[in-house]
């Protein structure tokens, strides 16, 4: 089976599934993908690496992914940078398939007995991948996921035949380029090379080449890896200090520390890093095929390494709100060619006869894996199919109207979803009230979306339009009856709780309004000025904008919605978010 055509055609069909698989959530775009949208469009029009003018604060975790949609905004507006960072996520979720599949074929033991489920390890490692929707979902999402998992899966990739060989591949240049992509990447890239280093020096006494000048042969290539990716992280860290106040740390790790309310470090790690393969029981039938299935095992750890801290990296730092498990995706092609090898490895132990059962056995794992993640996979959908439409009629109508009158160039926008607001009205300052794009509130004791501060740090700095989030149970298919709202957030519950806001930017009951009838009445009950219904699963999310009273005589702005963004810009920013269940 080694030489014949079956793995690579194997391979090609998997690829293929994974394309229809994420294809199938393109929809799906996540609000924060247009925090970092936003810090490029304000770099490619040559203010500066920043998310307002003059608050140098580094609300984004993905340097390099911003680095790269800078061009695209200058060279195609914005109505480009979205669908190009779908598509360059899509074709890096592509890559990591086939990076994987080349590890198990690198690292695949040349056994006589059960070749053929050796050598199956490869498009196995690719189909896992294929049929797992949170990776196919994180390919699509805009965010910098997709290309962070493919820098770093070609690292070890290129890391592992380096080790073979004892020539240099570059994977230094993949690693650094990850490092620089998101803060976990030098964690990850420490930990690969004190495995690989570990299992060279093993290796180089087990031979009895325990001389020095052996052993600084084999860590040539390592040491070269370690030296440019120390220095990236040692120039990333000197253009924060320079470019941001002399922060040492981005301000979105001050911001997200602790984790995000109900949601526990275990269950995100089970459901993002076990499910997609087969569970505790997958898991513990890899263990069994990692120290019994024959695998050339000091050669497999530094990936093995590599893969567990990843995938037990929310233990440490706390999960995210996000839809499909973001955290631990970028490690999935890590962990698929390890499980993979492993099962494969104990299938050509236990099975040797007849030569086309074991292969036959492990690629049925592949319906029963995607069977597995079928629950997931509708969640999924329905969420990201409901909130399309929520997404047009709610952020990008608040947008719109703040783009058409509502809000004059340099006005202050308060509000908790900054993303695609922010991005689409690059004219005005945005206040994010979790912390993200704030200093002093994502330095406030607290987790993320339960900040504690006073709530005159927002009032102060008096907002031209304060936007609340409010939930509540119902069906938003339909206009509810009765609505029993609660605040989204405790931040936002506490600025409803100021008296300088109800003085300043409650409304009269009576004022007019214009919109649906039903959000029309809910503004005017809420002393709102525009209610924009987000449509979200069994619940309304309605985004309520509050405009702060002008002086006695002063003009009104004109707050009537107009056509400043064109159609396909709204076609373009359709797709929900995914936000934190934290509502009370």
């Amino acid at each position: 089976m080694k030489g014949s055509r079956l793995p690579l055609i194997l391979l090609v069909a998997g690829v293929a599934l994974f394309v229809a698989h994420a294809v199938h959530f393109l929809p799906y775009a996540n609000d924060d993908a247009y925090i970092t949208f936003r810090y490029s469009r304000f770099l490619a029009t040559g203010r500066g690496p920043y998310f307002n003018p003059g608050e140098h604060v580094e609300g984004y975790s993905n340097l390099l992914w911003m680095l790269v949609m800078a061009p695209v905004y200058a060279l195609g507006g914005v109505s480009a940078v979205a669908p190009f960072a779908k598509g360059l996520g899509l074709l890096c979720g592509g890559a990591c398939l086939v990076f994987s599949y080349l590890l198990c074929r690198r690292l695949s033991p040349d056994a006589e007995r059960g070749p053929r489920s050796i050598f199956v390890a490869g498009p196995l490692a690719a189909g896992l991948l294929a049929v797992a929707p949170s990776f196919a979902l994180n390919s699509v999402s805009g965010l910098e996921t997709a290309f962070y998992s493919s820098l770093l899966t070609l690292g070890v990739l290129l890391g592992t035949l380096s080790a073979s060989d004892g020539r240099w591949r570059g994977a230094g240049v993949a690693f650094a380029a990850a490092a620089l992509t998101r803060p976990e990447g030098a964690a990850l890239f420490a930990v690969y090379a004190a495995a690989q280093g570990a299992s060279a020096w093993r290796g180089a006494a087990r031979d009895g080449l325990g001389a020095p000048r052996e052993v600084a042969r084999r860590l040539g290539p390592l040491i070269a890896d370690v030296l440019l990716v120390a220095l990236a992280a040692a120039g990333q860290l000197a253009f924060r200090w320079l470019a941001y106040d002399g922060e040492w740390l981005p301000n979105t790790y001050y911001a997200k520390a602790g984790g995000v309310g109900s949601v526990t470090s275990w269950e995100y790690v089970r459901q993002g890093a076990l499910s997609p393969f087969l569970g505790f029981l997958g898991i513990a039938a890899a263990a069994a095929g990692f120290w019994l299935g024959g695998l050339r095992r000091r050669a497999v750890l530094p990936v093995a390494c590599t893969a567990v801290a990843g995938a037990l990296l929310p233990l440490v730092t706390g999960p995210d709100w996000m839809l499909g498990w973001r955290l631990v995706a970028p490690v999935l092609p890590l962990l698929a060619a390890v499980v993979a090898m492993s099962w494969t490895g104990l299938a050509a132990r236990w099975i040797g006869r007849p030569t086309w059962l074991a292969p036959t056995l492990l690629l049925a794992l592949l319906p029963v894996a995607a069977w597995t993640e079928s629950g997931a996979r509708a969640a999924f959908d329905r969420i990201v199919t409901v909130r399309a439409r929520g997404y047009d009629e709610g952020h990008v109508a608040l947008a719109r109207w703040l783009h058409g009158g509502a809000a004059k160039p340099g006005d202050t926008v308060a509000l908790m979803d900054i993303g695609i607001v922010g991005y689409l009205c690059d004219d005005l300052r945005i206040l994010d009230i979790t912390g993200l794009t704030d200093r002093h509130i994502a330095k406030s004791p607290g987790t993320f979306l339960e900040k504690r501060y006073d709530p005159a740090y927002v009032l102060d700095r008096r907002p031209e339009i304060i936007v609340i989030v409010f939930a509540a149970e119902g069906d938003p298919r339909r206009p509810p009856e009765n609505l029993h709202l609660v605040p989204w957030s405790p931040e936002e519950d506490a600025i409803l709780a100021s008296q300088e806001f109800r003085r300043e930017y409650v409304r009269p009951r009576e004022a007019p309004g214009t919109g649906d009838p039903w959000t029309v009445d809910l503004a005017r009950s809420l002393g709102a000025e525009r209610v924009f219904h987000h449509a979200y699963p069994d619940r309304f999310y309605l985004l309520a904008a509050f405009r702060r009273r002008p002086p006695p005589g002063a003009q009104k702005p004109n707050s009537a919605p107009t056509e400043n963004v064109s159609a396909l810009q709204l076609t373009e920013l359709r797709g929900p978010t995914s936000i934190s269940p934290v509502a009370r």
